[in-house]
């Protein structure tokens, strides 16, 4: 699981379908497309807890040296992934919020 490739590969999938779907969601009416940003970014945190978790449980059986030499990265490296999905799942959250505050306000 801490395989460079795997580790921050699919964060970075993840992130340029990210981007795919709010490029589409621009040129689009489809009203549901914040609602995949959503889950493609909490996806992205998830998976990227899980990677440092294992990194946490790697490093206590040994040690951190040990694990950047054997995984050729510092597993504080794993944080980006986890920091960037934190910010798009609080900017996905506002997104929502502001659109439910904004139907409410139309049918009142």
């Amino acid at each position: 699981m801490l395989n460079p490739y795997f580790a921050f590969g699919v964060p970075a999938f993840l992130l340029v379908l990210y981007v795919a779907f709010a490029l589409f969601r621009r040129s689009s009416d489809i009203p549901y497309l914040g609602f995949a940003l959503f889950i493609i970014a909490g996806f992205l945190t998830g998976f990227s807890l899980q990677v440092i978790q294992q990194a946490i449980n790697e490093v206590e059986k040994t040690s951190l040296e040990h694990v950047q030499e054997t995984h050729l990265y510092s597993p504080y490296l794993l944080a980006i992934p986890l920091i960037v999905g934190i910010l798009l799942l609080i900017l996905n959250l506002i997104r929502g919020y502001l659109k439910v505050k904004n139907v409410r306000l139309r049918t009142k």
